[in-house]
Formats: C-alpha cells, sequence, structure tokens
C-alpha cells in the first residue's frame, strides 16, 4: 500500500494548499524532513492574518514567529477584557518574525491598553510599514510619539476612539510620506487642526 511519502513532491505540495496554518505546523511535528520542508512552503504562503485575539489558535512563540516572518498584513481585534499579557505574548513574536524580514506593510491593532511594551514590539516590526491602524487603544500622545519615529515609511495613521490623545503628538510628527491621517476630535483635543492643515498640505485629513 502506497503512503503519502510516495507522492511526488508536486503531488505533495497541491495537496498542501489545502491545509490551513494549524494543519501545516501539525504536519511539522511529525518530524519529517521532507514533509517539514512542504509545509514550511504552504506556511509561507499565508500573507495576511486578520484574527480576534479570543478565537487565536494556542501557537506556541516560535511558531508565531515563522507566521510574524511571511505576514505582509497583520490586524488583531483585542477586547479591554483580555489580559495585557496575554495580548502581548502573541504580538511580541509575531512582531520578532515581522522584524526579522522586515515584510510587514499593513498593521492593525484594537481595543488593548496600550503601553510602552506594545510601543517596542510594534515598532521594531516597523520599517517598512505603510499603514498602521490603532483605533481604539488608549494611546498617550508620548507613546503615539515614541512609536512613529520608527515608522519611516508610514503612508496611511488611523486612531480613532483614542480618548486620551490631545494632539500633542502632532507637534512632534515627523512623517513626509504620510498622506492620509484619519483621527477623532474630543473634548480633551487641543491641537488646532488648521495648523496642521497648513504645515502638512499634502495631508489628506480626515475627522
Amino acid at each position: 500500500m502506497k503512503s503519502l511519502l510516495d507522492l511526488n513532491d508536486d503531488c505533495l505540495i497541491e495537496i498542501f494548499k489545502y491545509l490551513s496554518l494549524v494543519e501545516a505546523f501539525k504536519v511539522i511535528d511529525v518530524r519529517n524532513a521532507r514533509l517539514t520542508e512542504i509545509a514550511h512552503q504552504r506556511i509561507s504562503t499565508f500573507k495576511e492574518l486578520n484574527i480576534t485575539i479570543r478565537d487565536f489558535p494556542n501557537f506556541n512563540a516560535e511558531q508565531l514567529r515563522i507566521i510574524g516572518s511571511n505576514m505582509y498584513s497583520l490586524s488583531m481585534t483585542c477586547g479591554y477584557s483580555i489580559p495585557t499579557r496575554n495580548v502581548l505574548n502573541v504580538i511580541q513574536p509575531l512582531c520578532e518574525g515581522a522584524a526579522a524580514t522586515k515584510q510587514l506593510r499593513v498593521f492593525s491593532l484594537n481595543y488593548v491598553y496600550f503601553n510602552k511594551e506594545y510601543c517596542q514590539y510594534i515598532g521594531n516590526a516597523a520599517a517598512k510599514l505603510q499603514k498602521l491602524n490603532l483605533n481604539y487603544c488608549q494611546l498617550t500622545d508620548k507613546l503615539l510619539t515614541d512609536l512613529l519615529k520608527s515608522c519611516n515609511n508610514l503612508l496611511e495613521l488611523e486612531i480613532l476612539g483614542n480618548y486620551t490623545l490631545n494632539g500633542e503628538f502632532l507637534n512632534k510628527l515627523h512623517l513626509p510620506t504620510l498622506r492620509v491621517l484619519k483621527l477623532e476630535l474630543h473634548a480633551e483635543w487641543n491641537y488646532p487642526m488648521e495648523k496642521f492643515k497648513i504645515k502638512n498640505p499634502n495631508v489628506k485629513l480626515i475627522i
């Protein structure tokens, strides 16, 4: 009786196209060098990851680094009730993988209590980032200022629902590539947006 290993690589690659990320990593766990190589090829085809942290599979740190190293687009919806450490345990290795390959172009993180660790991990992966969405992240002006220092190629920034911002970060904003800024004004906001428009005529401002 023939086994899976009797098939040539082309056939295996075609079969593995139907595997999910979870299934591909299970193949790697079999510890067959040939199947592992083809499973890695399958994993490398996953360029976009759109997850809700509550439903995300329990990948280990090394698996998350591998996933992150292949990502062009990463979107995470969390929730304020999820412990910060639980979220960081996912984001840290994903961003470490992304930092190693510098392929990440789009990053979205929503509904977290943003802190220095988020700033550090995302910043490390932001070398080629073009679109950044941090809606409902309880950002402060200092944290956002620090993060944007790493985003030298950023084209679009979206920061809705951050009622802890007062706009001070715009005083120190230096992103010559920026073309779209989407934000929400609120009672604590005190930066004059007309001033921003004059200083940044090439940026489309969406309020």
